[in-house]
């Protein structure tokens, strides 16, 4: 808008009514927007009104098709071009304290009689009104945007004590142009993915741009579950070796947030267990396992769980056993449990408690040659009965450990009859 316009529309403000005078008294202090018509240019008076009911106009504006204008005022009565547009201001600052310079909007159905009518105001009536019929004036063709539900919109605050509040628009459009997809930079398969979250538009084309030949919905699953969290999917991928769609799409679908999973990838290597492993990093219950490793984690730095721990070893030396080349030994703390869990991926771990308590029995398998190399694991319960033999990555026994498990299982019905007789 030109100088010489600017000056002139400033005899055009068109009078408040009665009706609209009477709506903004009242008692306590508050802030009124009036919007008026004079042609198809829209006028907005602002106005404050003190806590004894007295009305005082502090702000004026003009939206037109050739751009917008703020008025200012030192007595109310003699109004100037004011360079900087910005949200009205209706009370001044003094020692650090910022009055509220939120406001009422009245006779909002103006603008749909004015050149504003197209802008799609309507999400903004409630605050930063002015701010976007400023950016709406500037970029006309913001309309197709907000239709299509791309509100590439940015709030934030202004001013030393931070009390004025703005809006920015985002800084990839291409404003010269009002075809969409030239709007916004992408072709038509990535808008009809970016259609159904419009809200990641941003970050999606910052993703793209590290990883230029990846696919849309790809692209889109990196928006959603990582944000702007580039240096955080490169954690994850140099942890577990995945590639960064796959990592994203298990996030995703499990409803796995960022904060929780790279929590879970500590947890694992604190316990040596291989992430590359895909049944380690992409658990099936993700929820239980990482329940499963707090508590692995919390055994080892718990002292009552040790103590009950070493309070039952003695009595378990009894269920120690040696077939030809195969021994079943029993663990010698609460740590060679977790160890176990984390060599054979298998999730012996959780048991480690259970097992201190006395309420089962968590035993290794081990050859004579490599008596310190995790082979099998057996769980046996309180009662002497075998549960369950694991080996690597939740694998069934093959024939030399089913010999082993059945004359053990042999050998357990001896002790635990002597017991009952005992007993």
């Amino acid at each position: 808008m030109k100088k010489e316009r600017k000056e002139a529309l400033i005899g055009c403000f068109p009078p408040v009514s009665d009706v609209q005078h009477q709506q903004m008294k009242g008692k306590g202090a508050a802030n009124f927007i009036v919007l008026l018509t004079w042609g198809r240019e829209l006028f907005a008076r602002g106005f404050h009104r003190y806590s004894n009911g007295e009305l005082v106009e502090r702000q004026r504006y003009v939206f037109a098709k050739d751009g917008a204008v703020r008025y200012g005022s030192e007595t109310g009565t003699r109004w100037t071009v004011r360079s900087e547009f910005r949200e009205p201001v209706f009370c001044s600052h003094s020692y650090g304290y910022t009055f509220n310079n939120t406001y009422a909007v009245i006779n909002i159905k103006a603008i749909d009689k004015s050149d504003m009518r197209y802008s799609q105001y309507q999400k903004y009536t409630g605050s930063l009104l002015i701010s976007y019929l400023h950016l709406y004036c500037k970029h006309p063709n913001l309309e197709y945007l907000m239709k299509q539900g791309f509100e590439l919109i940015e709030e934030y605050c202004t001013g030393y004590w931070g009390g004025a509040s703005k809006l920015q628009l985002s800084s990839l459009i291409n404003w010269k142009t009002n075809n969409m997809l030239n709007m916004l930079g992408i072709n038509r398969e990535e808008f009809k993915v970016l259609r159904e979250s419009p809200h990641v538009y941003e970050r999606y084309i910052g993703w793209r741009d590290e990883f230029p030949k990846m696919k849309p919905e790809d692209l889109m699953h990196l928006a959603e579950v990582f944000g702007s969290e580039h240096g955080t999917l490169a954690r994850f991928v140099e942890c577990t070796k995945l590639t960064p769609q796959r990592i994203a799409r298990y996030l995703s679908e499990n409803q796995v947030c960022t904060k929780d999973y790279s929590d879970y990838l500590q947890q694992c290597v604190k316990l040596n267990y291989d992430l590359h492993d895909t049944a380690i990093s992409m658990p099936h219950d993700f929820s239980a396992m990482h329940e499963r490793l707090s508590a692995i984690i919390q055994y080892q730095h718990n002292e009552r769980v040790k103590q009950e721990f070493t309070a039952h070893m003695a009595d378990r030396s009894v269920l120690e056993f040696t077939l030809e080349d195969l021994m079943i030994i029993q663990p010698k703390c609460i740590e060679d449990i977790a160890a176990e869990g984390a060599a054979l991926n298998h999730c012996v771990g959780g048991y480690a408690e259970r097992h201190a308590a006395g309420k089962l029995h968590i035993l290794f398998i081990r050859t004579a040659d490599k008596p310190d190399v995790p082979y099998y694991t057996m769980e046996v319960s309180a009662a002497g009965e075998i549960v369950q033999v694991r080996g690597a990555h939740n694998r069934a026994p093959g024939k030399a450990v089913s010999r082993l498990v059945e004359a053990y299982r042999a050998y357990l019905a001896k002790i635990f009859k002597k017991e009952r007789k005992t007993a």
